[in-house]
């Protein structure tokens, strides 16, 4: 039944912090994301009552998830039939009120300037207490020659956040 199904969904896994310094890395010692897209918060609401959206799957199955809501504003989507290879979630926090509207702008206006190795990206935002995160999250068809995923694409925006992380995903066919 379509309706318990998000618009997108992407699944990506990489050694936790700790498996990738050097431990020996066992099957648990893996971070997992699952990026959805749903047509409106009642169709996710409704799959997640059903039981059967990918977070009320995800939670039969592991032993620990953490739920992570944004609010979009702006989606960029290339038309490609290449699945993605990897999921790259840049986040940072503002506590400094209009900071993030200001950033999203800026977001928006580069991110059409990323090549064509990247298959989709959202842009959104959530509150968390009194600060705000705003995120970037991208799906890539082809790792990008001129930038490692792992860094900030763009400094002078990563430094005006008060946190910024970047992480990335090999996505799950």
């Amino acid at each position: 039944d379509g309706r318990h199904w998000p618009e997108r969904l992407r699944v990506g896994w990489r050694p936790t912090p700790t498996a990738a310094a050097g431990a020996e890395q066992s099957a648990s010692d893996r971070d997992i994301v699952m990026v959805s897209h749903w047509s409106s918060p009642e169709a996710a609401a409704q799959a997640d009552l059903a039981q059967a959206s990918p977070i009320a799957i995800a939670r039969r199955h592991l032993s620990e998830v953490d739920v992570a809501h944004f609010e979009l504003d702006d989606v960029i989507s290339r038309h490609t039939d290449d699945e993605p290879i990897a999921i790259r979630i840049a986040t940072g926090r503002f506590s400094r009120p209009g900071a993030d509207t200001e950033m999203q702008n800026l977001l928006r206006q580069r991110a059409p300037l990323i090549g064509d190795e990247m298959a989709e990206a959202w842009v959104g935002r959530r509150l968390t207490g009194r600060a705000i995160e705003v995120t970037f999250v991208s799906t890539w068809r082809r790792l990008p020659t001129d930038r490692p995923l792992e860094e900030a694409f763009w400094p002078d925006i990563a430094l005006r956040y008060d946190k910024f992380v970047v992480e990335v995903y090999t996505t799950v066919g």
